[in-house]
């Protein structure tokens, strides 16, 4: 295929299914243009890392539980399919790539339609609905690990790892440092489970950078040694790889690039969601600490251990480092490749 591909990235809500689509981005020359919600973070985070042609649709959430939310969100998802539809034509992308969530789902449904190629990529252990509605149109369906590939048709599914960001720039280090955060979004209820927990880690020697959320400025600490930011577009990558420990989230973007920078990793999984089934594979590989929210005896051990041994926390992030493949931006665009010059 000859002259410059146009790729159109379908993703958002929450920047977990964004990251990946960046990752790619980074390292493959193309006309971009992201497709996204009209209201969630993306937008700016998308322009924030070069990709300037960025066109928002409706976004309803499907539910699998009767809620009177779901006959507006059927309007939402039929408005999105017809302005999918005007989106692909008016660009005419050679593929589609995206990283589930539900704003992703009407543009998959026209791109099949139109028979555009389309790969779905599937970053967490647990299948949502999305990506189940989604992966029957796919050309081809990503993975991160070997255990995933059970979940779809094995004749379409590549297993590539999950496409991360990366860094090139070079710090020095002076003080020890945990990095707080809760995802694209944060988090108010972990900021609440973890703010006892603030004072220990300073007393122990560490400095504290903590993520708090758009919404969640309000829950700042103003103690000598914590630092807070609302929300971090560009520069995050560059936070974490000064992290000695990171407490997050469990969502599978975050730690995908926790695992590429080799970090000890203590995860707080959004309560009965699907990062559980994310921490518990990770906790079952000795990858990561998992600390269910609200169990502040377990979180106050796992700190004291991992506050007190560098050689824990070096241990913890070389075993997650080794879990994730590698590679996994080059095996992608390798994929790429074949599908557009089959």
């Amino acid at each position: 295929m000859s002259g410059n591909k146009k790729i159109l990235l379908a993703g958002g809500g929450t920047l977990g299914s964004v990251s990946p689509l960046i990752a790619i981005s980074s390292k493959y020359q193309a006309d971009y243009l992201f497709v996204g919600t009209e209201n969630g973070p993306e937008k700016d985070f998308v322009m924030s890392h070069g990709i300037d042609n960025f066109q928002s649709i409706r976004s309803g959430k499907l539910r699998r539980y009767f809620d009177w939310q779901n006959f507006l969100d059927i309007f939402n998802i039929i408005v999105a399919f017809f302005q999918s539809i005007k989106i692909i034509l008016k660009f005419k992308p050679d593929i589609i790539l995206t990283a589930g969530s539900f704003v992703a789902v009407p543009v998959v449904f026209a791109g099949w339609l139109m028979r555009k190629p389309i790969v779905v990529h599937q970053q967490d252990i647990l299948v949502g609905l999305a990506n189940r509605l989604m992966a029957p149109l796919a050309t081809k369906i990503t993975v991160v690990f070997n255990d995933q590939i059970k979940d779809f048709n094995s004749k379409k599914t590549v297993v590539t790892g999950n496409p991360v960001r990366t860094t090139t720039n070079v710090f020095v280090k002076d003080d020890k440092l945990v990095v707080i955060t809760g995802g694209g979004l944060g988090a108010r209820s972990m900021n609440k489970f973890l703010r006892p927990f603030v004072e220990k880690i300073i007393k122990s020697g560490f400095k504290v950078y903590h993520v708090l959320g758009s919404k969640n400025a309000d829950q700042a600490l103003d103690i000598e040694g914590y630092y807070s930011d609302k929300f971090i577009n560009k520069s995050m990558l560059d936070i974490l790889s000064q992290a000695d420990i990171i407490i997050s989230r469990a969502g599978m973007s975050l730690i995908s690039e926790a695992a590429s920078l080799k970090k000890a990793l203590i995860i707080v999984p959004m309560p009965d969601s699907h990062q559980e089934r994310n921490a518990s594979f990770l906790a079952k590989h000795n990858a990561a600490l998992m600390v269910r929210q609200g169990n502040y005896q377990i979180m106050d051990r796992y700190l004291d251990k991992l506050l007190a041994k560098e050689e824990l926390r070096l241990g913890l992030g070389e075993n997650i480092y080794k879990l994730f493949p590698k590679n996994a931006i080059n095996d992608y665009i390798i994929l790429i490749d074949q599908i557009l010059n089959d």
